[in-house]
């Protein structure tokens, strides 16, 4: 679903102060603007990110009593451990930390679990660590601020400990010094991930020798997901810099040119080599990735690089394949759920909460994937941006051992025994706590462009790097029906077409070739890509989104009739229901949000039922994923995944064949006969037409002046003659065949139009 970003009322003149203050464009000043940053000050600093304006470490609470507690270890040649967590972040975290305290003149030892151990502290992996390394001091990274009881039974063995994380804070916290930047104090931002809550102790102990590490708090930064604003915006931007300069960590080199990486930027770096070093640990392997990233050693670190890639490729294999089986249990759960939740003994740990995340891009709704072993199961979850998971979990700790975690991700562990109430508990509070547009993604639009897109904003934008999590690179939208789009070369996946302001290219887009060339009236949603070819640079629009507007336009109800008049032969069985019933299912189906589709023939009987202001509306098909309650205007004769009831609004020509539930409201009639005909002589102005053009036609709209006739009648016409052979396409248009003579009764759409006028 779009939703066209709100814009702020700015004065002209500030739009001005600001533009000249920064030497940018007005739309650009008028961007910053919108986006909060509304002074030339603010814009300033957005745009030129710089270390001095990083945060005072010592404003997050904690700070002053864990650098005293750590400078007394120093002091007293304490033994130190560092633990943290397996995945990008934790690894991250450590290895700015262990490295940090080296400067400082302490040489820590730093341990990190496997995903088999579970997440944090537990009482089995505190046992082990007191009885192999005795330690002192215990400072965790990255988790410990759900480990109550193993913070309890540490101290109890005379361990002192240290907590440095950025998760929720529970109800329940341990009883040391604390360091989250989610605690509320004189620390106005919560967004660092573990890795920048570990720098900035490091900036506290070392000062800005922990600049060092910039490289390695950005790429946590980007992997955990974290908003790229604040502090987050600098390190990242920093870390970044040390990147492209060649001047960062061996590891992370080494990881850049095996991943193949072509661009230094905070996407690249997400889909490149974010995903090697979670790898490791999604393989059992984390401390592979750890030792790579605190050696200093060039031929070991080649060789870890490769093994982490070699990891990479192995993850995706076995990802598909739990794609592919958490899709075949998923078919066995109703559609109405607003949650999945599912488990399997096969399943990895480390593999679940990719998948989980696909899955929720897929269905629009929450999704927690469990591995199972010795009767328990430990899970990964992922949501929807309008539903906080954590908070969710809460709201049924009853029936959990043990949770974690942010408002979109979370871990969750509980006994076997009580999954399906759970499951059932969980699905409750999302019914009972949230509404549709919780569960409905939106994509935030910029603006519609009206006038062409230069070259030289293109570039400007790109000042608004990095882009993330709370800095989105901005996505425009451009209205265009019939787009002529076509595959890049023969057999291609990826189609390009061209706007009246900027050529887009859509990858994997084949399969909307026929939408993108219809007479659909469609909002192409794109975001700019800039590239340089032989010193030369080029502009396109990168699609990233199709929605079709519902309206009267002739374009529309041609495209949609001309899909009733091809559907005919359908014979689909259903259920009569009345104008009440109809309208009591829309009443429900409004409260359920998930597995009902309806579908109208005729615009004008949207304004006969009130509740279908409620739904989201498209063409044809759901513009949008999942299976969220919505309404069609026509149907292209396929029934999308997850709907399990089908509803017309008012009377087909025909009914769709499904295997699922079919209701129709015969009291509406859906075939709007107004404009028809089955005269002779009114088809034969639209061959005449046809005819008279030599070089054909392209969209039946084209006939509509010429003849004087509807675009329904012309549509009628046009599928008659293409029956009888007196039409035929031929190279993407239309054109009329002479020297035939057929009966107009020789024709089954010709029948089929006439019994019903008749």
């Amino acid at each position: 679903m779009l939703r066209f970003k709100d814009k702020a009322i700015a004065d002209e003149n500030l739009i001005s102060d600001i533009a000249h203050a920064l030497g940018v464009s007005h739309k650009l000043a008028k961007m910053l603007i919108d986006r909060g940053y509304d002074t030339p000050e603010k814009a300033y600093k957005f745009i030129n990110p710089s270390l001095k304006d990083l945060l005072d470490p010592y404003l997050m609470s904690g700070m002053k009593e864990a650098v005293e507690r750590i400078k007394l270890a120093k002091e007293n040649g304490e033994t130190v451990v560092i633990y943290g967590d397996y995945d990008a972040d934790g690894i991250s975290a450590v290895t700015v930390l262990t490295r940090s305290l080296k400067i400082f003149g302490i040489d820590a030892i730093p341990i990190i679990p496997e995903r088999e151990n579970g997440y944090g502290l537990s009482e089995e992996m505190v046992d082990g660590l007191v009885d192999a390394y005795l330690p002192d001091l215990i400072i965790t990274v990255d988790c410990g601020i759900s480990a109550y009881r193993e913070v309890e039974e540490l101290l109890d063995l005379g361990v002192d400990v240290i907590v440095t994380d950025h998760h929720e804070i529970p109800e329940l916290t341990p009883n040391c010094v604390k360091i989250n930047c989610k605690i509320e104090d004189d620390y106005p931002f919560d967004g660092l991930c573990g890795a920048g809550v570990a720098y900035k102790l490091a900036t506290a102990l070392i000062g800005s020798r922990a600049d060092e590490f910039l490289d390695v708090v950005a790429i946590a930064t980007i992997a955990d997901s974290m908003p790229l604003v604040s502090d987050n915006r600098i390190i990242v931007t920093e870390g970044l810099k040390k990147i492209k300069s060649g001047k960062c960590n061996k590891t992370v080199k080494a990881l850049a040119n095996i991943s193949g990486m072509k661009e230094i930027s905070s996407t690249a770096i997400s889909y490149t080599v974010a995903p090697r070093i979670n790898a490791a640990g999604r393989m059992g392997d984390a401390r592979s990735a750890l030792s790579a990233f605190l050696s200093d050693d060039v031929l070991e670190i080649e060789n870890y690089a490769k093994l982490l890639n070699e990891y990479n490729v192995k993850r995706q294999t076995e990802c598909d394949l739990l794609y592919k089986t958490a899709k075949a249990k998923l078919s066995g759960k109703s559609p109405d759920n607003r949650v999945i939740a599912l488990y399997d003994e096969e399943w990895k740990t480390g593999l679940i909460g990719i998948v989980a995340a696909k899955l929720v891009e897929e269905y629009s709704k929450p999704v927690i994937l469990f591995t199972a072993k010795d009767g328990v199961l430990h899970g990964s979850a992922r949501s929807v941006v309008g539903v906080n998971i954590f908070k969710a979990l809460g709201g049924v700790k009853d029936y959990i051992q043990e949770y974690g975690g942010h408002a979109q991700a979370a871990g969750v562990s509980l006994l076997l025994k009580y999954f399906e109430d759970f499951e059932r508990a969980l699905n409750d509070y999302l019914v009972d706590n949230c509404d549709v547009a919780d569960f409905v993604q939106e994509t935030e639009v910029e603006e519609l462009i009206t006038e062409k897109f230069t070259v030289d904003f293109a570039r400007e934008i790109s000042l608004l790097e990095p882009f993330g999590i709370g800095n989105k690179k901005p996505v425009f939208a451009v209205e265009c029906a019939r787009a002529f789009a076509t595959p890049l070369k023969f057999g291609s996946q990826h189609v390009s077409f061209k706007s009246p302001f900027i050529d887009l290219l859509m990858f994997y887009g084949v399969d909307k070739l026929q939408l993108l060339n219809s007479e659909i009236k469609k909002t192409i949603v794109f975001e700019t890509n800039l590239s340089v070819f032989n010193g030369k640079e080029s502009l396109k629009g990168y699609v990233k989104e199709i929605s079709t507007e519902v309206c009267l336009d002739d374009g529309v109800v041609g495209t949609v009739f001309s899909h009733q008049l091809d559907m005919v032969s359908q014979k689909g069985r259903y259920k009569s229901i009345n104008k009440q019933e109809t309208e009591q299912m829309l009443k429900t189906a409004s409260k359920e949000i998930y597995g009902t589709l309806f579908i109208v023939n005729d615009y004008n009987t949207l304004n006969i039922f009130e509740d279908t202001k409620r739904f989201n509306k498209s063409v044809l098909s759901p513009d949008g994923k999942g299976n969220i309650n919505l309404i069609t205007l026509g149907t292209d004769g396929v029934v999308p995944e997850g709907y399990k009831k089908i509803v017309y609004l008012d009377k087909p020509l025909s009914v769709i064949e499904t295997d699922k539930e079919v209701y129709v409201n015969v009291e509406t009639e859906g075939f709007n006969k107004d404009g028809m005909s089955t005269e002779r002589v009114e088809l034969g102005k639209v061959y005449m037409a046809v005819k008279n053009r030599p070089q054909g036609f392209i969209s039946f709209t084209e006939l509509i002046d010429e003849t004087g006739l509807s675009v329904r009648q012309i549509v009628f016409a046009i599928k008659v003659f293409i029956e009888l052979g007196l039409i035929i396409p031929q190279s993407g248009r239309y054109k009329a065949v002479g020297g035939i003579k057929r009966d107009l009764t020789d024709s089954s759409v010709y029948r089929l139009i006439k019994g019903v006028l008749d």
